[in-house]
């Protein structure tokens, strides 16, 4: 039986957990020299399994223009990129903690008391897990609605700086460049509590650049994506924690897009990249 063409492996491994588990199973043998003879004789051996996925990720990456649109044409509106599994539990875990400090950090005296003695009374408050980082909804400052009506139950900052004490954490960030364009950026963190979501909405044309990059940590949230000129046409989508999506051009300014609330939903948070627009501020 012929061995799979990296371009096959690379696209499968990329739909989703599952079948990158599958992939690197089914291949093992393989993965001690040249993982699936996905690259060429110069490029480094895949030395583990988490090795052999990011080369899929990083082939995805190289080849976007050549087949992204194969996935998403059937399933997905054009100038909408969407990564289901791009960092693992360990990743997601470290990008969480980075971010709930940040946020924590801008809260004030009588929260930050509140989750300090309850870490320390309360047994398996330490868990690794991703869901498990989140505290209690009562234990965060959740605003109840956005000034523009958009967003329900919420944090939020822009970033422009990051925790230095996390040596593991700049790998992760430059992952997420090699994703977007080199540009000038801003880095926005929004937490929503377990019943919080984000309304069907058009970005600001006059605030906004030409794409967005989403990262996904925590409950799992039904992205919807509907045109605001033809309403028949609309999308939805899972988000996974640890899912990474692009939205461009189009789907930015011509499609409203919302994070619907769900019974007994939990925790998420989204780490959102976007171009700031020339001459304009966000």
């Amino acid at each position: 039986m012929a061995a799979p063409t990296r371009f096959a492996i690379a696209q499968r491994a990329i739909l989703s957990s599952a079948a990158t588990l599958a992939i690197l199973e089914a291949t093992t043998s393989l993965c001690g020299d040249n993982a699936y003879g996905m690259f060429p004789p110069a490029a480094p051996a895949c030395r583990s399994a988490l090795a052999c996925r990011w080369r899929a990720h990083q082939l995805w990456t190289a080849h976007s223009h050549s087949f992204a649109g194969q996935f998403s044409s059937a399933r997905l509106p054009r100038d909408f990129a969407f990564y289901p599994d791009f960092f693992t539990a360990r990743e997601q875990c470290t990008l969480l903690r980075a971010a709930l400090r940040k946020l924590d950090s801008m809260e004030g005296t009588r929260f930050r008391r509140r989750r300090k003695e309850f870490l320390r009374t309360s047994p398996g408050a330490q868990d690794a897990r991703v869901q498990a980082l989140f505290l209690p909804d009562e234990l965060y400052d959740f605003q109840e609605g956005h000034f523009d009506g958009v967003i329900k139950y919420y944090r939020e900052m822009h970033v422009t700086s990051w925790p230095e004490d996390m040596p593991e954490l700049p790998p992760l960030l430059e992952r997420l460049r090699e994703l977007h364009p080199e540009q000038d950026t801003q880095t926005h963190i929004l937490h929503l509590a377990s019943g919080g979501a984000i309304l069907p909405h058009v970005d600001n044309v006059e605030a906004s650049g030409s794409w967005i990059l989403g990262v996904s940590l925590g409950d799992e949230r039904l992205l919807r994506l509907e045109n605001s000129s033809s309403p028949k046409e609309s999308y939805e989508l899972p988000l996974p924690s640890g899912s990474v999506y692009v939205q461009r051009d189009s789907i930015r300014y011509n499609y409203q897009h919302s994070i619907l609330a769900k019974p007994h939903g939990r925790q998420r948070l989204s780490i959102m990249i976007r171009d700031r627009k020339t001459g304009g501020t966000v």
